[in-house]
C-alpha cells in the first residue's frame, strides 16, 4: 500500500468512526415527522351536505382515501365555511339560518366530536356594542390556523378570533382584500397549510378553470399552482389537505357529488375516491386523526389459579436432555440369581419289547416297603415326581428283564434238547 492509499484509508476510517458516534448520539437520526403528518388512509374529515336551500345540514364523517362515510347528525342549521381547531378539537362553522328561516347576520356554531352543535351568536366586527349584523353572511370558504379562523365572503378574506379566553371571541378582527378577484370569487373552500402559511383551494371561474390556487392571508394574493388541476365541473365546495394529497369534492357532477384525490407533487391526475348525492352547497373540515382504539383491559388483580411454575410453558426437550452437564449412566444391576436346577424324573426310552402291562396288573409292592410320600414342594418350585418312586420301577424293570432272559434261555435249551432227541430217535429208527 502506497503512502497516498494509506492516508485515504486512515481518512475513511476516521469518517466512519465519526458517523457511528453521531448516529449513536442521535445527531444523524432522521427528523421526526410533524404530529399532523399522518397517512392518508387515517385521515378523517367532517363534511356538511346541503341537498337543498335552507336547513337542515347533514353532517357526515368521510374517511380518506377509502371513501367510507358515516352519518353523524342532521343539524338544525344551514352550515358552511367550516374549519377544524386541533387545539380545541372542535369544528367552527358559519350558520346563515335555521329551519325557521335565515338570520339577519350569520352566526358562529361550534360542533364537538359527538356532533353536538352549539350556537355562539352573531359573527360581528370586533369592538364594543351589541352585534346585530355580520360581514361574513353568505360565506362559503373557511379554514383555521391556531386561533385565527379565515372566512371568505365575496372577494374579501376575514379573520375571526376563536380564542375562548379573548375579549373578541368569534368576532371579526381583520379584513384582507383578495386579488385578482377573477380567481378569488370562484374559490368555494380552502385548507390551511402550516408548512408555508398559505390557503389552498380550487377556483372554478373561467380564468381558474378548476385549477388549484393559493391565497396569502397576509397580502390577499391569489395565484394558480402550475400543474395541479381537478376535472371541470361545478363548484368545489369541500377542500382539505392530507399528507401528500389534496382532496376536493365537486358539489354536483351530473346527479351526484364526487370527491377526488390529487397528488400535490403533480405525479398523477385527480382520481375519484368517493361519491354522494348532488349538493346545492357543501363544506369540509379536517383532516383529523381517527379515534384511537381503546386500551387493552388491565390484568386481573386476583392471582392466577395455577402456580407460576405450572403456568410456564414446558421445555421443548426433556430435562435430562436439556441439562448442560453430562449424565453418567448408572451401572446396570447384576442379574438376579438363577433358581437352582430342578431335578427332572428320568425318562426311560421305550424298549423294543412289548410295553409293560398297566399298573393295575403289576403286583404292588408290600405296603411295608413303600415309604410315605414326601411333603409337597413350595408353590414357587415346580412339582416333580420324587426319585424314590422311580427306583422300584427301574429295579422291577431289570428284574423282569433278567427273568425274561432266563425264560428265553430255558426255552432255547428245551428247543435244542427237543431237536437233539428227535434226531436221535430218527437215527435209531
Amino acid at each position: 500500500m502506497t503512502g497516498t492509499r494509506a492516508r485515504w484509508a486512515a481518512a475513511v476510517g476516521a469518517a466512519a468512526a465519526v458517523s457511528a458516534l453521531l448516529a449513536a448520539t442521535g445527531w444523524l437520526a432522521p427528523p421526526k415527522a410533524r404530529p399532523q403528518a399522518r397517512q392518508p388512509g387515517g385521515c378523517t374529515i367532517l363534511q356538511a351536505e346541503n341537498e337543498r336551500s335552507g336547513a337542515p345540514t347533514t353532517l357526515r364523517l368521510l374517511s380518506l382515501p377509502g371513501g367510507v362515510t358515516k352519518r353523524v347528525t342532521q343539524a338544525g342549521y344551514w352550515i358552511n365555511a367550516m374549519g377544524y381547531s386541533a387545539a380545541q378539537d372542535v369544528v367552527y362553522g358559519v350558520a346563515d339560518g335555521t329551519r325557521a328561516g335565515r338570520y339577519h347576520g350569520a352566526h358562529a356554531v361550534r360542533i364537538d366530536a359527538a356532533g353536538v352543535v352549539t350556537d355562539l351568536g352573531v359573527i360581528a366586527k370586533a369592538g364594543p356594542g351589541k352585534p346585530a349584523w355580520s360581514p361574513v353572511t353568505g360565506a362559503t370558504a373557511g379554514a383555521i390556523d391556531g386561533t385565527r379562523w379565515y372566512v371568505r365572503q365575496g372577494s374579501d378574506l376575514y379573520t375571526v378570533d376563536i380564542d375562548p379566553a379573548g375579549q373578541d371571541y368569534v368576532r371579526v378582527v381583520h379584513r384582507t382584500a383578495l386579488r385578482p378577484v377573477s380567481l378569488a370569487v370562484g374559490v368555494d373552500d380552502f385548507a390551511f397549510d402550516p408548512a408555508d402559511g398559505l390557503l389552498y383551494g380550487v377556483s372554478t371561474t373561467s380564468r381558474g378553470n378548476s385549477s388549484v390556487v393559493t391565497l396569502d392571508p397576509s397580502s390577499g394574493k391569489v395565484a394558480v399552482v402550475p400543474g395541479l388541476r381537478f376535472p371541470d365541473g361545478g363548484a368545489y365546495g369541500s377542500v382539505v389537505l392530507a399528507p401528500g394529497a389534496l382532496y376536493a369534492t365537486a358539489n354536483e357532477d351530473g346527479r351526484r357529488s364526487v370527491t377526488y384525490r390529487l397528488p400535490r407533487d403533480g405525479s398523477g391526475q385527480a382520481t375519484e375516491v368517493a361519491s354522494g348525492p348532488a349538493l346545492v352547497s357543501g363544506d369540509a373540515a379536517g383532516c383529523f386523526a381517527e379515534a384511537p382504539p381503546p386500551p387493552p383491559p388491565p390484568p386481573p388483580s386476583t392471582p392466577p389459579s395455577t402456580p407460576p411454575e405450572q403456568s410456564s410453558p414446558p421445555p421443548s426437550t426433556p430435562p435430562e436432555q436439556s441439562s448442560p452437564a453430562p449424565v453418567t449412566p448408572s451401572p446396570e444391576p447384576p442379574p438376579p440369581p438363577r433358581p437352582p436346577p430342578v431335578e427332572k424324573p428320568v425318562v426311560v426310552p421305550p424298549s423294543p419289547e412289548p410295553a409293560p402291562p398297566p399298573p393295575a396288573a403289576v403286583a404292588p409292592a408290600p405296603a411295608t416297603s413303600v415309604p410315605p410320600p414326601p411333603p409337597p414342594a413350595p408353590a414357587t418350585t415346580p412339582r416333580v415326581r420324587p426319585t424314590k418312586e422311580a427306583k422300584p420301577v427301574v429295579q422291577d424293570t431289570a428284574h423282569r428283564t433278567e427273568e425274561k432272559r432266563r425264560w428265553g434261555l430255558t426255552a432255547l435249551l428245551l428247543v435244542l434238547g427237543g431237536g437233539a432227541a428227535v434226531g436221535h430217535v430218527r437215527r435209531h429208527r
